[in-house]
């Protein structure tokens, strides 16, 4: 069974719990009825009771307590206005769960939240196995700052080996979080934790629930009204809340900003027994997602069984102590996040029935590689191998990467990159058609001027198209760290208007990915380590995405090996460097997205990679991607099993290049260029022989469609025609 078919059978036995749970109860019947009442009308007697003794315990007045419940029952909903930042200050502790396979494959997202000073809690489906915590980081901070704009986010790895505890019957699991981020070595502690108590009485039902989540992977949200508590059993509680996929793992809170359940699943829709999705069709497995499915009431786990099996389960270990030892006055002063009290020490000891948990020590990882120890939780006796652990972070380490938000020292394209000492060896950014250039988005603060540059490359949007006219970068294979790929972080770029940046709204729903241009890997030199980590994090710019087809953003061999392949096989042996120019084809009849009708996305990408022969002579060669077959075939709205030979690569003459986009590539000194065709192995006439055996070949092919005239057809790097 593949991880897709496990995680879809996880969710539907979660489904299936929640249906056991439901089936003596109507749970729309109740929300309709619940709506218009107050909890006096809805809590039963033990309720009430439960809700003034633990009101009791968090005020020390029994005078002040009567009053607050008369308050809470009637339905009151006027709240202190510290309630704002009581808020603000608890959904710092909330994190987005980036869920990785071992091999580093993006499997999808959920959302967890620190209980304890290094101790995170999300649900089991999320994180069901160790293994799935290998690659998975948390992701703290990934939200709008008060003006609206989008903030770093900080990675944290899951330490596994420190604590590790699921259980599938309760759906949640608890991991340790290293206590520091990688590059930056932000402290996990500013972002405080949110205390469980196993004492009843948090919450009534009727009160107002508020759920502070990541759905669907998306930035920090949360729902603050018409979340009403409807109903609790034994193990959970009903609610309606309105949350999706990826909320999964949410904290639900109380008025008081209190975790009272764990979010996990729901009763979906369903039509003749088919569960039913937010487009209006029966879910298929094999095509939707958790966050597709249409839910008519949500479930959280009850957060007094949780830490009752906790306490079971792990009754001594360290870094539970501030879930078992808080008393319900303490959870109060530190549900904003503040720092725990202080708790009395206490080793890992042997437990009977009970698995052992060894604590390791959290390694910082400097931009220049080297380690520092952050902090120790070592017993007498045990060791630590710090090559082993320096191995394993070099594998998948989390970054925060500095972020000059003024642009102020990004150098953009360099033309000399090749050989700096030999004007002759330049290569030029494109040259734009009087007409093109009429439709470029311009700078801001210079309306004159339509290049924005970055670390590395430089991009021109097209204004009305929303995506770029092309995307020139510096590409150095030397020089190069070997370093885990961190989390995207995309931003629009302020220097240019937003209505001209296609940004992440497009890519919901589809099968399209955020398609980088210049490559993120492609970026990954520079003198250190950290600037190789800003270089490689300034790619991921909506400015340098276009929608590219899942399979062929997932199945890029041959189209991103080009440069490489070049490089290894036909350049100078001292020099890895090579200047890469890539871009959509941006066509008058390219189609459109049913969801956004005056959108066009485009169906052919082109490239042109210039670099030196061993001989230090410049040469260049461009080719062509084609997905338009396979788009007319499987669409752009279902997942299948998509061969990569349905994408076409093709070798063609730069001058093609130029004819599709109205650029045109020069190389040489800026007062005399000349034309790149001139330096292009392809426009040779031994290369055009080449051409036509190696196009009757494949023509041959009955797989094979025929290219146009003066196309080649790649089967693989082999076939590219090179220099000489």
């Amino acid at each position: 069974m593949g991880r897709r078919e496990c995680r879809v059978g996880i969710w539907f036995n979660q489904i299936a719990k929640a249906r056991e749970r439901a089936q003596d109860l109507d749970i729309p019947a109740l929300a309709a009825y619940a709506k218009d009442k107050t909890p006096r009308e809805l809590s039963s007697g033990p309720q009430l009771t439960d809700r003034l003794n633990f009101l009791q315990q968090t005020l020390g007045d029994d005078k002040s307590s009567t009053q607050v419940l008369e308050r809470i029952i009637a339905g009151n909903e006027l709240q202190d206005v510290n309630y704002l930042e009581r808020g603000t200050l608890a959904a710092r502790s909330v994190a987005r769960v980036v869920i990785r396979d071992a091999g580093g494959r993006l499997q999808g997202y959920g959302t967890g939240f620190l209980i304890a000073p290094n101790v995170l809690l999300t649900n089991n489906h999320v994180l069901p196995s160790q293994t799935d915590c290998v690659r998975s980081i948390a992701q703290f901070g990934y939200e709008l700052d008060i003006e609206g704009h989008e903030l770093n986010a900080v990675n944290f790895e899951l330490d596994p080996a420190a604590l590790y505890f699921t259980s599938k019957d309760l759906d949640f699991t608890v991991v340790a979080v290293a206590s520091a981020s990688g590059v930056g070595a932000v402290s996990l502690s500013r972002y405080g934790y949110l205390p469980l108590l196993g004492v009843t009485g948090k919450v009534a039902d009727g009160e107002w629930l508020t759920i502070v989540q990541h759905p669907s992977g998306e930035r920090k949200q949360l729902c603050a009204r018409e979340n009403k508590l409807i109903r609790r059993t034994d193990e959970v509680l009903w609610y309606t809340t309105d949350t999706l996929g990826g909320s999964s793992g949410s904290p639900v809170f109380s008025n008081d900003w209190l975790v009272v359940a764990l979010h996990h699943s729901g009763i979906p829709a369903e039509v003749n027994g088919r569960i039913q999705t937010i487009f209006g069709r029966d879910f298929d497995a094999s095509v939707d997602k958790e966050q597709d499915i249409k839910w008519i009431a949500n479930e959280g786990i009850r957060v007094s069984r949780i830490v009752d099996l906790l306490q079971k389960s792990l009754p001594g270990h360290p870094l539970l102590g501030p879930v078992f030892n808080l008393t319900p006055a303490e959870a109060v002063g530190v549900s904003d996040g503040s720092p725990p009290p202080v708790l009395p020490d206490s080793k890992v000891t042997s437990m009977s029935n009970t698995p052992s948990f060894p604590v390791t020590v959290t390694l910082s990882i400097s931009a220049d590689g080297g380690v520092s120890v952050l902090g120790s939780g070592l017993t007498s006796g045990e060791s630590l191998n710090l090559e082993a652990r320096k191995t394993e972070a070099a594998k998948a380490p989390a970054f925060d990467v500095p972020f000059d938000a003024t642009y102020k020292d990004r150098k953009g394209f360099d033309v000399a990159f090749l050989d700096s000492n030999d004007a002759a060896l330049a290569v030029n950014l494109p040259t734009l058609s009087e007409a093109l250039s009429q439709e470029t988005a311009k700078l801001i603060a210079d309306p004159s001027k339509d290049v924005l540059d970055y670390h590395g490359y430089s991009v021109v949007l097209h204004r009305q198209r929303r995506l770029a006219v092309y995307s020139a970068a510096n590409i150095d294979f030397g020089g190069r760290y070997d370093m885990g790929r961190p989390a995207d972080v995309w931003r629009q770029d302020p220097r240019v208007a937003a209505d001209a940046q296609l940004t992440n709204f497009y890519y919901a729903n589809n099968q399209f990915d955020r398609g980088h241009l210049t490559r993120r890997e492609d970026m990954e030199y520079g003198t250190t380590r950290l600037k190789a980590l800003v270089s490689a994090a300034d790619t991921c710019h909506w400015s340098n995405c276009t929608p590219q087809h899942a399979k062929f953003n997932q199945g890029k061999e041959l189209w991103q090996g080009l440069e490489r392949h070049l490089l290894e096989d036909a350049i100078k042996l001292d020099q890895f460097r090579a200047q890469v120019m890539t871009g959509p084809v941006l066509d008058e009849g390219d189609p459109t997205w049913s969801k956004f009708p005056k959108i066009q996305y485009p169906v052919k990408y082109w490239k042109v990679v210039a670099a030196l022969t061993d001989e230090g002579k410049l040469f260049a060669t461009a080719y062509i991607l084609d997905q338009s077959d396979v788009i007319d075939e499987f669409g752009i709205e279902a997942e299948r099993a998509v061969p990569f030979d349905a994408y076409k690569t093709f070798q063609v003459p730069i001058a093609e290049v130029e004819r599709l986009t109205g650029l045109t590539f020069t190389g040489g000194p800026a007062a005399q260029p000349f034309s790149l065709s001139d330096v292009d192995p392809l426009a040779a006439s031994s290369a055009r022989r080449r051409v036509r055996r190696n196009r009757v070949r494949a023509q041959e092919s009955a797989a094979v469609a025929a290219a146009p005239d003066g196309w080649l057809l790649l089967e693989s790097v082999d076939s590219v025609v090179r220099p000489g």
